[in-house]
């Protein structure tokens, strides 16, 4: 049984060498925000809501020292519907970053990206638009996608949620 465990340890420490910074050093999570919602009629036959968000990212470190100066960039890709265009949706993108002078181990650290305007619209009971459109359109949120960086550049966390409309984006500065 000893030998097995050895035998482990030793296969582990040459697979993943103690001198390469784990990119697991970060941890970083989303959670959406809901800041300001409204509600009016455009038009005459159109009821528009109108909602602001903004996402909390938790920041937390399981390196056993203390980060110092740990940057975080973010991008979010969101879908903007016109209401009785039946064409694709612009897929618009938020960017942004927020530094962290020190992040301890299992002390997560919050903050809070850049507002994003969202919409909802729709036309009221029986009307229609002549060109066959829907009658409704909603903008909504269709990629997350965040990095972590130390003091020196380099890359020690990341978390990416995009979907089908997104997946081929390509992270650029």
């Amino acid at each position: 049984m000893k030998t097995c465990f050895l035998f482990l340890l030793a296969l582990g420490l040459t697979l993943f060498p103690a001198t390469s910074r784990a990119f697991d050093d970060v941890q970083i999570t989303a959670s959406r925000t809901k800041l300001d919602s409204s509600r009016n009629r455009n038009k005459g036959n159109t009821t528009v809501e109108s909602k602001d968000i903004a996402y909390t990212v938790k920041v937390n470190s399981s390196s056993f020292k203390e980060l110092t100066n740990v940057t975080v960039k973010y991008k979010i890709y969101y879908q903007v519907v016109e209401l009785g265009n039946k064409s694709d949706p612009d897929i618009k993108l938020s960017a942004g970053s927020h530094t962290i002078p020190s992040l301890l181990t299992n002390k997560p650290v919050e903050f809070e990206t850049d507002a994003i305007k969202l919409e909802k619209a729709s036309l009221d009971p029986g009307w229609y638009f002549t060109n066959g459109a829907n009658g409704r359109a909603q903008d909504k949120v269709v990629g997350l996608w965040f990095k972590a960086f130390d003091s020196t550049g380099k890359q020690i966390g990341e978390y990416c949620n995009l979907n089908s409309a997104t997946k081929n984006k390509k992270w650029e500065d």
